[in-house]
C-alpha cells in the first residue's frame, strides 16, 4: 500500500512499498528529491531565462540554432560512455564527479558577461558554446548512469506508482520555478537577472546529482567472460527484437511529435495573440498542475494493467492534439485551455508509459549500452531530424499551400495549421498501427484497463457522493440542534 508524505521519525518517506528495505527506501527517495532538484535546473536552462541569456550577449538566429544542436549532439556519445560505464562498473564515480562538476558549470555560465567585455560578443558566444557543450556532455554521463541505476533499483512491480510519485515532485518544481524565474527576470534587469537565475540552476543541479551520494548502489552486472567490444555490445543491442521493436516505433513517435513541437508557442504569440504570460499559464503552467493530480493514479494503472495499455487509451487524445489546434484562432484560443486541461490529464501518462517499457525490455547485462542506444536513437533521428525537417517545411514549403488561403469552420488556415495536420497524420498510424506491435509481458487490454477505470471512478465519485451527502446531513442536523437549544434557553429566559 502506497503511503506518501508520511513522516516516520526523522525521515520523510514519500513512497512506501512492502517488502522494501530500509536502506533502499531511503535510496528510492533521495532520487525523488534529486529529480524535483534536477527540474530546477533544467526548467532555467531550457527556458525563457536562457533565451533571454543567449539574445543578452547578442546570439542571433544561427547562434541559437547551434545552441539547441548541442545538447542533442551530445547524445551520440552516450554509446561511447555507456561503453565505458560497462567496461569499469564505476558509474558511481563517473555520474558523481562528472555531473556535479557539469552541473555547477552553469554558475559559469552566467559570469560570462562579466568576464568577457562587450567589444568582443563572439568571444562571448564561443565560450558559452564550449561551456554548454562540457554540460551538454556531464548530463550525457548523468543520462545513462541513472537509468542504469534505477533499473536495478526499482522493482518492476511498483515502476509505474514509484515513478508517478516522482513525476509529481519534478512538475510541482517545474511550476513553481517557472513562475519564481519569471518574476526574478521581470524585476532585475540586465544581466545581473540572467547571472542569479544560471546561478540558482548550477546549485540546484549541483545538489540533484550530490544527493545519490547518499544512495548504496548495486554493482552493475557483468557477463560471464569479461568485458565485450563496442561492436559486439551494440550488435548484441541491435540483434534484441524486443528492445528494437520498443526502439524503432519510439523514434517514430518522436519524429511524429517534434516535427511540430517547436512551433506550438509561435502559432500562440503570432497568429493568436497571447501575451507570455497567457502562454506560460495556458501552455506550461495549466497542463503540469492537472498532471500532479492524476499522475499517481496512471502510475497504479500501469503496475496492474501494464504499460501498453495506458499507451493506447491516452495515445487516442494524443494522436488527436495537434488536430486539435486547426480550430483554434484569435477568437477562439479557449480551446487551447481545453485542450491542455486533456493534455495534463493524459499525455504524461503516455510518455510514462513509454519510459517503462523500454526500461523494462532492457536486459540486466549490458543495460547502460542499451539505454544510450535508444536515446541515441530516438533524439538523433526523433527530436533533430524532425525538427529540421518540420523548420525547413514551415519555412520554405508550406507558405504556398498558406497562400491558397482554405478556411476550416470559418478559420484560415496558416502553414502552421498545415504542419499539425502532418503531424496528427503521422500520430495516427503509431497509435493505431504501429502501438499495437509493442511487446509486454503479463499486460491486460486497453479495453479493460478502459472499463475497470470506468468502474473505479464511478465507485469513487459515488463515494463522494456518499461521503457529501452524510457532511451536509450532519451540518443540518446539528444546525437544528442548536437552533431548538437557543429556543429552549429563549423559552426559560422569558419564563
Amino acid at each position: 500500500m502506497d503511503r506518501p508524505l508520511r513522516r516516520r521519525g526523522l525521515n520523510l518517506t514519500l513512497f512506501d512499498s512492502p517488502g522494501l528495505s530500509d536502506s533502499l527506501r531511503r535510496c528510492l527517495n533521495l532520487i525523488i528529491i534529486s529529480g524535483a532538484f534536477g527540474t530546477v535546473n533544467g526548467n532555467i536552462t531550457g527556458g525563457a531565462a536562457w533565451t533571454g541569456f543567449l539574445r543578452a550577449i547578442q546570439a542571433n538566429a544561427a547562434a541559437l540554432g547551434i545552441f539547441a544542436a548541442i545538447p542533442v549532439a551530445a547524445n551520440s556519445v552516450q554509446i561511447l560512455i555507456s561503453y565505458a560505464l560497462e567496461r569499469t562498473g564505476r558509474r558511481r564515480e563517473w555520474m558523481l564527479r562528472v555531473g556535479i562538476a557539469g552541473r555547477m558549470l552553469w554558475a559559469v555560465i552566467g559570469l560570462i558577461p562579466y568576464v568577457i567585455p562587450m567589444s568582443a560578443p563572439q568571444l562571448r558566444i564561443v565560450t558559452a558554446m564550449v561551456f554548454v557543450a562540457l554540460c551538454a556532455g556531464s548530463n550525457a554521463v548523468i543520462s545513462v548512469s541513472f537509468y542504469s541505476l534505477v533499473t536495478d533499483l526499482v522493482p518492476m512491480r511498483m515502476r509505474g506508482r514509484y515513478f508517478g510519485v516522482r513525476q509529481v515532485f519534478c512538475l510541482v518544481a517545474g511550476i513553481l520555478t517557472g513562475l519564481l524565474v519569471s518574476a526574478l527576470l521581470d524585476r532585475v534587469e540586465g544581466y545581473a537577472g540572467y547571472t542569479i537565475a544560471l546561478t540558482i540552476a548550477g546549485v540546484f543541479g549541483g545538489a540533484d546529482i550530490a544527493l545519490f551520494a547518499l544512495c548504496d548502489w548495486p554493482k552493475m552486472r557483468a557477463r560471464e567472460g569479461g568485458g565485450e567490444s563496442l561492436g559486439r555490445m551494440l550488435l548484441a543491442v541491435a540483434r534484441n527484437k524486443r528492445f528494437r521493436k520498443i526502439t524503432l516505433i519510439m523514434l517514430y513517435w518522436g519524429f511524429a511529435v517534434n516535427i511540430c513541437a517547436p512551433f506550438y508557442n509561435v502559432y500562440m504569440l503570432e497568429v493568436i495573440g497571447m501575451t507570455y504570460t497567457q502562454v506560460t499559464l495556458v501552455n506550461q503552467v495549466l497542463p503540469n498542475v492537472i498532471t500532479v493530480f492524476v499522475i499517481s493514479w496512471w502510475g497504479r494503472r500501469m503496475d496492474t494493467h501494464g504499460n501498453k495499455p495506458v499507451m493506447q487509451l491516452t495515445g487516442l487524445f494524443t494522436m488527436a492534439y495537434p488536430l486539435l489546434w486547426l480550430f483554434t484562432g484569435p477568437n477562439v484560443f479557449w480551446i487551447l485551455v481545453i485542450t491542455n486541461i486533456a493534455s495534463g490529464l493524459l499525455s504524461t501518462a503516455f510518455d510514462l508509459g513509454a519510459q517503462n517499457m523500454y526500461l523494462n525490455a532492457a536486459p540486466d547485462v549490458n543495460r547502460s549500452m542499451y539505454i544510450s542506444a535508444y536515446f541515441a536513437a530516438t533524439q538523433l533521428f526523433g527530436n533533430a531530424a524532425s525538427n529540421a525537417l518540420g523548420g525547413m517545411l514551415v519555412q520554405n514549403v508550406l507558405p504556398a499551400l498558406e497562400a491558397l488561403n482554405w478556411h476550416i469552420a470559418g478559420i484560415a488556415m496558416t502553414r502552421y495549421h498545415f504542419i499539425y495536420l502532418i503531424s496528427g497524420a503521422l500520430r495516427i498510424v503509431m497509435i493505431l498501427g504501429l502501438l499495437p506491435m509493442m511487446q509486454e509481458d503479463d499486460c491486460k487490454s486497453a479495453r479493460a484497463l478502459a472499463m475497470d477505470s470506468a468502474v473505479e471512478i464511478r465507485e469513487s465519485c459515488a463515494r463522494t457522493a456518499r461521503a457529501l451527502s452524510m457532511t451536509i446531513h450532519r451540518k443540518r442536523a446539528r444546525r437544528a440542534m442548536r437552533n431548538e437549544t437557543g429556543g429552549a434557553d429563549n423559552n426559560n429566559a422569558e419564563q
